[in-house]
């Protein structure tokens, strides 16, 4: 549903609320390492390691070599002081994390090494490599290595959107309301009709509707606030707005081709 967010909705994109998003701390640290800049990095690291995996396995290293790969990644990204590197003109933690895995692999070519299993370093599970390696397989065939790598970024923000709207309705005792209402996220007609959702619900077409357009605010509030973490300057959040829908769009072109 990123797709119907509402660019004028810019109220939460305000240069206030921003300053305390997880990457503008990283970029603030500037050529200091600060503990609250190191638990930002890791935090944004542990959430968005998914489109590396991604983009190592579409450019061919297999999957075992990709896991080690993506491990090792993150631990040099939090051990040898990358956030040095970082700057507001690199903008996106996506674009800072493709440039420092260039030099991350370049490095590792050179000593000819891997983080291999069994090592000193546990960043990501197994369990959650598996789990991603799913997902590549649905996707590799259709997409490039820059494609794909858009694709689960797009996907791994669109998760945790969800999940925060979930757990909003979940906190207000309403989850079997979330449960019903959520297939109309995307703003396609589903499978479930408004006077199905209404009767499960045990209300009027005319109140479902309403909550639908009061949910797709709330998701489409959520997705803002998500992108903020992982830009730079408030201004950007519309264009990466547009750099995700057009992800989405490319894998459904790809799919039904």
């Amino acid at each position: 549903m990123i797709g119907g967010v509402r660019a004028t909705e810019t109220s939460v994109v305000q240069a206030e609320r921003f300053a305390e998003t997880p990457w503008s701390v990283v970029l603030a640290a500037g050529a200091t390492s600060t503990p609250r800049a190191d638990a930002a990095l890791a935090e944004l690291c542990r959430i968005y390691w998914p489109p590396i995996y991604a983009h190592l396995r579409r450019r061919g290293y297999e999957m075992q070599d990709a896991q080690d790969l993506t491990q090792t990644f993150f631990q040099h990204l939090l051990e040898n002081q990358t956030l040095r590197r970082a700057a507001r003109e690199k903008g996106r933690f996506r674009s800072f994390l493709v440039g420092a895995l260039k030099l991350c692999l370049a490095q590792e070519y050179r000593r000819t090494h891997a983080l291999k299993r069994g090592g000193r370093v546990d960043f990501i599970s197994l369990d959650e490599f598996e789990s991603e390696e799913i997902h590549h397989q649905h996707l590799a065939p259709s997409l490039g290595a820059d494609e794909l790598l858009e694709a689960r970024w797009a996907g791994v923000l669109l998760d945790r959107v969800i999940a925060t709207v979930r757990a909003e309705f979940l906190g207000e005792g309403k989850a079997e309301t979330f449960d019903v209402l959520a297939p109309f996220l995307g703003g396609a007609k589903g499978e479930v009709s408004y006077a199905e959702a209404a009767a499960s619900l045990g209300l009027s077409v005319a109140a479902v509707r309403m909550m639908i357009h009061r949910m797709r605010r709330q998701f489409a509030t959520a997705v803002r606030r998500e992108i903020m973490r992982t830009v730079s300057a408030p201004h950007e959040v519309d264009d990466e707005l547009r750099r995700l829908r057009a992800a989405f769009a490319r894998v459904r072109e790809r799919q039904a081709a």
